[in-house]
């Protein structure tokens, strides 16, 4: 089977829009799990404050390993495959975007600009320039480190 220019521009822009679009939920199921768990972290610390309530040496130590290994295994092993899948949907998504000529000078009529910056050829690299993950983290680490304080302190 030959597939003319046009029928090929139809199955790239097809498998774009699937990674676009997979990438997309990637990111809301992230960004799901974070603020559950940053509501939750936040919601767990006030309520120690606001009830008063004082644990044991023992307690305290069983709630930080808890918390600890909550964290351990959201972070490093659900947070983290949802991650590298993520940057495998960008350098597959980048691939088809420099196959359709948008990081081209000129491409599509444009005088001399391209139509994608040129460092977002990088998605998914360890060259790539996105943040979301590293945010999200740091707002989930944020939150245990409340929490963490919180059962120091009371």
């Amino acid at each position: 089977m030959t597939l003319n220019d046009e029928q090929k521009v139809a199955v790239l822009l097809a498998a774009l829009a699937e990674r676009y679009q997979a990438m997309r939920t990637i990111r809301e199921r992230v960004q799901s799990v974070g603020l559950w768990a940053l509501g939750l972290l936040v919601a767990a610390g006030g309520w120690l404050i606001q009830s008063r309530t004082e644990l044991s040496d023992n307690e305290r130590w069983i709630a930080i390993i808890g918390l600890g290994a909550a964290l351990l295994v959201l972070r490093f092993w659900y947070l983290a495959d949802l991650q590298k899948g993520f940057a495998g949907q960008q350098r597959v998504a980048a691939t088809i975007e420099r196959a359709l000529g948008f990081f081209e000078p000129g491409a599509l009529g444009l005088m001399d600009a391209s139509i994608y910056p040129a460092s977002w050829n990088e998605a998914g690299s360890t060259d790539g320039k996105g943040r979301f993950f590293s945010s999200s983290y740091a707002l989930l680490y944020g939150g245990v480190a409340f929490l963490a304080a919180v059962l120091f302190i009371g």
